[in-house]
């Protein structure tokens, strides 16, 4: 049979054991979670996405002078950071380029800019929202698309979202459809049968 009986030493031992090894626990649980990983790949699959796409982007070339530069050729995504550069003039001093990271010290997304000899980076967004990055980070691109070679309807993802859209009005109308048939087929029911009758479907 087992002894259940215990000394108040070995109660308060256990007690003051217990204790410890759950404010460790909590120390523990909030180390963690204060060093949760910053999520960057959603940033990371939409900016290789439209790195396959013949968007063109108004840059500085090496001669210092203005070019339209395709976004595979500005832009790099490597290792949880994006690079898009809007020059790349043989002059250091005007250099530059956009810089998306992960912080994981800060426990957030940044968008800097990093321009010209040995730069500083100038803090232009930050947030822990994937989204919100990529908002700010769009509207920072449609701000430098070169419209005389960048053709919508030419880029593939575009023609896919429209056929992704056609798919899903067809799919609206069709249960609308589907809809306005029942309850017209019900509406004959009940003129005929009265309200009890219910209109039943065949699965």
């Amino acid at each position: 049979m087992t002894d259940l009986t215990m000394s108040k030493s070995l109660r308060y031992f256990f007690k003051r054991l217990e204790k410890r090894s759950d404010q460790l626990d909590d120390l523990r649980a909030a180390d963690e979670g204060g060093s949760k990983e910053v999520p960057f790949d959603e940033i990371e699959r939409f900016s290789r996405a439209i790195m396959t796409q013949n968007i063109f982007i108004h840059t500085v070339g090496i001669n210092g002078k203005h070019e339209s530069t395709i976004l595979a050729k500005a832009m790099f995504s490597i290792n949880k950071v994006v690079r898009l550069y809007y020059s790349t003039s043989i002059d250091e001093s005007r250099q530059g380029y956009l810089r998306l990271r992960a912080d994981q010290h800060q426990q957030l997304i940044l968008v800097e800019r990093l321009h010209g000899l040995r730069p500083k980076p100038e803090l232009l967004y930050a947030s822990l929202d994937e989204c919100h990055v990529i908002r700010f980070f769009v509207n920072w691109i449609l701000k430098r698309i070169d419209w005389q070679k960048t053709k919508i309807k030419n880029l593939d993802l575009y023609r896919n979202m429209k056929e992704i859209e056609r798919l899903e009005y067809e799919e609206q109308i069709a249960k609308e459809l589907e809809l306005l048939e029942t309850q017209e087929i019900q509406s004959t029911l009940e003129r005929h049968f009265g309200k009890s009758h219910r209109l039943v479907r065949k699965s």
